[in-house]
């Protein structure tokens, strides 16, 4: 069994939902805002006042909307998330069968098999647990002992690391 305590602050959490909506949104989906953004713009121009200039625009204001809905959602949730936990410091138990977090928000303990995949960026790694939830570890708080052994039994589960 590995235990560890973690420790969580605000631009910590800024940096992991940053780095999910980076992954979540991406170049592609910001490239394709420009492309109909250009788009606009050349038709507006051009004097264009048909229903396509209205699809554009439309398609233009969701997608801004999705990208800053996605973050601020995000961050929100986590930060309320912090602020439920009391003192900024989870404790973190690694067995061969389970992950388990506690603080003083509650304890949950989970399978490894419930982690789908692991995010890994500068400061911390993002335990995936479906497309849109995940855990956030800190790695200033991880032994590498601790976090080799958080790979090998989410790989050994069938998750996939980046």
């Amino acid at each position: 069994m590995h235990r560890t305590i973690l420790t969580y602050d605000k631009p910590l959490l800024h940096q992991a939902v940053s780095g999910f909506w980076w992954r979540v949104v991406g170049f592609r989906f910001l490239l394709a805002l420009a492309l109909v953004g250009t788009g606009l713009i050349v038709s507006i121009r051009g004097g264009d006042t048909s229903w396509v200039v209205g699809v554009l625009g439309s398609v233009l204001a969701l997608g801004i909307y999705f990208a800053v809905a996605l973050y601020v959602v995000h961050y929100r949730n986590a930060v309320h998330k912090l602020r439920a936990m009391g003192s900024p410091q989870a404790t973190l138990e690694a067995s061969e069968n389970s992950l388990s977090l506690s603080s003083g928000a509650g304890t949950a303990s989970l399978p490894w098999s419930a982690i789908t995949e692991v995010w890994q960026f500068k400061t911390c790694w993002l335990l995936m647990l479906s497309k849109s939830q995940f855990l956030t570890l800190p790695l200033a708080s991880l032994t590498p002992e601790l976090a080799a052994f958080v790979l090998a039994r989410v790989q050994a589960s069938g998750g996939k690391v980046d």
